[in-house]
C-alpha cells in the first residue's frame, strides 16, 4: 500500500518534472536540486518513459557498472526516433546505430580501441598550437567594448574550426561543419520531435554523406590527421572499422567536440560574469584556470543528461528497477550533490578533489575529455587577455529550453 508521504512526494515529482521538461524553463538547477533531494532522488518521468536517477552515488555506480546498465538502448533513446517508412530515416538510423556509446563490450572495447592513439597527452599537446591560432584568428576580429553573441561568434567558431582542422576537413567546409553538427546533436534529444527531428535527421544525413566522401579521399590520399589515423588503426582484435562504423564515429567525434566545448565556453563566460571575484582571480593568476574549468564543468556540465537500460533487477535507492528500465543519469543533479561535494550550490575555482561526472564515468567516459579541456583552458585564457573587462551584455541570454539532454546557451550577449 502506498503510503500519503509518497503520493505527495509522486505529486510534487511530476510538478517539477513537468516545468523541468515543458520547454519553457529558462533556468533548469532549481528544479535538479529539488528533485535530488525529493525522496530518494530518484523518479519516473512518464513523459520520456524512463526514470530519471539524480544523486551522485547513484550516477556512479551506474556508469561502474554497464552489465547492469547497458548503454545498448539506442532505439530507446533520441537517435533511435525515427519514421521506419522513411528511406532517408531509415539511412540516418543505419549509420547512427553504430556509435559506439550505444555499445557495450566486447564492441564498445573495439571500437573504442581505434581511438587509443588519438587523445594521448603527446597527441593533445600537438594540439594545443592548432587551438591557439584558431583562437587567436577569431579574436582578432573583435574590439573592446565591443558587444556581440558570444554563442554565435566565439563559442562556436573556435571548437567547430579546431575538431574540423583535427579530423582533416578542408577550411572551405568549416562554415557548414556548425549547422551539421547542431542537428546531429538534436537527434539526440528525445523532446525534438515532428519536423523539427525530419530537419535534423536529414541535416545528419548531409554531414554523413560528406564525411563518406572524405573517408575514401584520405583513403587514397592519407594525411596527417585524425581520420586518416583511424583508417590505419587496427583495433584491439587486429581488423580496422568498417566504412559505415567510421563514418558514425567521425561524426560523433564532430558533436563532442563542438557541442562539448561551445557549451562549456559559454557556461563559463556566464560563470565569470556572474562571479566577478573569480574573474579577478584568473585575470591576477592564470594558473589556476585548469582548475576552473574543472569547476566550470562540474558546476554547469555541457551535457545533462545520459540514458541507459536495465539488464537485470537492480536496487538503486529505494526503488527496485526491472529489466528494460530506461535510467536518465542527470549530470548537473549529481555535481550539485551536498553529498559529493563541500558547498556543492558554490561556484568556487579553488575547489580540490573536484571528482565531478561531466564526462561520466566508467567505460563511457567520454574519450575526448583531453581535448575539451584543453580548448575550453586556451579559449579561456586567450579570451580574458585579450579581453579583461568581459562583461554581460545589454540584451538578456536565452538557454536552450527544447534540448533537454544539452542545455546549453541559445544566445548569450557579453559587452567585451
Amino acid at each position: 500500500m502506498i503510503d500519503e508521504q509518497t503520493m505527495v512526494d509522486k505529486a510534487e515529482a511530476d510538478r517539477l518534472l513537468g516545468a523541468l521538461f515543458g520547454g519553457v524553463e529558462q533556468d533548469p538547477f532549481p528544479y535538479y536540486d529539488a528533485l535530488r533531494e525529493l525522496g530518494d532522488g530518484i523518479h519516473q518521468v512518464d513523459m520520456m518513459q524512463a526514470v530519471l536517477v539524480t544523486r551522485y552515488d547513484d550516477i556512479r555506480t551506474i556508469g561502474s557498472d554497464p552489465k547492469t546498465f547497458s548503454s545498448e538502448l539506442f532505439e530507446l533513446t533520441g537517435p533511435g526516433i525515427h519514421d521506419p517508412e522513411d528511406p532517408e530515416h531509415r539511412r540516418f538510423v543505419e549509420t547512427a546505430s553504430r556509435l559506439f556509446m550505444f555499445a557495450d563490450p566486447p564492441r564498445h572495447t573495439q571500437v573504442r580501441s581505434t581511438f587509443r592513439h588519438a587523445f594521448t597527452p603527446d597527441a593533445v599537446r600537438r594540439w594545443r598550437a592548432i587551438v591557439e591560432d584558431i583562437a587567436d584568428e577569431v579574436l582578432a576580429r573583435f574590439e573592446p567594448g565591443q558587444e556581440i553573441d558570444l554563442m554565435g561568434g566565439l563559442a562556436s567558431e573556435v571548437p567547430v574550426a579546431v575538431i574540423a582542422q583535427i579530423l582533416g576537413v578542408p577550411r572551405d567546409t568549416w562554415q557548414h561543419f556548425r549547422d551539421w553538427s547542431f542537428a546531429y546533436a538534436s537527434t539526440f534529444d528525445p523532446m525534438v520531435q515532428g519536423e523539427r527531428r525530419d530537419h535534423a535527421i536529414r541535416t545528419s544525413l548531409i554531414l554523413f554523406d560528406y564525411l563518406s566522401e572524405l573517408i575514401e579521399e584520405r583513403r587514397t590520399n592519407p594525411c596527417d590527421d585524425l581520420i586518416s589515423q583511424m583508417l590505419s588503426t587496427e583495433t584491439f582484435d587486429g581488423d580496422t572499422l568498417a566504412k559505415a562504423d567510421l563514418i558514425a564515429q567521425v561524426a560523433l567525434l564532430l558533436v563532442a567536440g563542438n557541442e562539448t566545448t561551445t557549451n562549456l565556453v559559454g557556461n563559463g563566460v556566464t560563470l565569470l560574469t556572474a562571479h566577478p571575484e573569480a574573474k579577478s582571480a584568473l585575470l591576477a593568476d592564470p594558473a589556476l584556470l585548469p582548475g576552473a574549468v574543472e569547476e566550470m564543468l562540474r558546476f554547469d556540465p555541457p551535457l545533462h543528461l545520459a540514458g541507459r537500460k536495465v539488464t537485470t533487477e537492480v536496487t538503486v535507492g529505494e526503488h527496485t528497477l526491472q529489466p528494460g528500465t530506461v535510467v536518465l543519469t542527470c549530470i548537473p543533479a549529481a555535481n550539485r550533490d551536498p553529498r559529493a561535494f563541500p558547498n556543492a550550490s558554490a561556484f568556487d575555482i579553488h575547489r580540490t578533489d573536484n571528482k565531478h561526472l561531466a564526462f561520466f564515468h566508467g567505460i563511457h567516459y567520454c574519450v575526448g575529455a583531453p581535448l575539451a579541456r584543453l580548448e575550453g583552458t586556451v579559449i579561456l585564457d586567450k579570451l580574458l587577455r585579450a579581453f579583461p573587462d568581459i562583461r554581460v551584455g545589454t540584451s538578456a541570454p536565452i538557454r536552450r529550453t527544447l534540448n533537454v539532454a544539452s542545455r546549453g546557451w541559445e544566445s548569450r550577449p557579453v559587452i567585451l
